[in-house]
């Protein structure tokens, strides 16, 4: 199996590289878009959002992980749904909305759990660190 059009930029971007990063998922958002790979757009968003974060932009993030969340309810992808509502409860938070941040971790958290993905575990950690109590019943469903 081969690796897909994201890996590369995912791993640059882990590494600190975000210029580099940002390029290869531009270019992969295009891929995707070209190909009409909706599923694949959604997770370059993602990413796109994941670096526009770290490079200090929550505005830009905000609109990427937006962006994502949109395709993402459109084809049933549950997975990028709740990356993308991971990465809204990051932006929300770094751009000083404590309360959508929250709003946005429980709906990550709910959906984490449903799939059994491992990032499920990360968020009530998130949720602690950025002083918002624990997601409580309403994330657990």
């Amino acid at each position: 199996m081969s690796p897909s059009p994201t890996t590369f930029p995912c791993v640059a971007s882990r590494q600190g590289h975000y210029p580099q990063a940002t390029s290869h998922l531009t270019q992969a958002l295009a891929l995707f878009r070209e190909t009409g790979d909706r599923a694949g757009e959604a997770g370059s968003l993602n990413s796109l959002g994941e670096v526009s974060l770290a490079t200090g932009q929550p505005g830009r993030a905000r609109s990427q992980h937006v962006s994502a969340l949109g395709l993402a309810s459109q084809i049933g992808d549950k997975y990028e749904q709740a990356r993308a509502h991971h990465g809204l409860g990051r932006a929300c938070q770094a751009a000083g909305d404590p309360g959508q941040a929250r709003r946005h971790w429980q709906k990550a958290l709910a959906l984490y759990t449903r799939l059994s993905a491992p990032e499920a575990d990360d968020v009530p950690a998130q949720l602690t660190a950025a002083g918002i109590q624990d997601a409580g019943p309403a994330g657990r469903r």
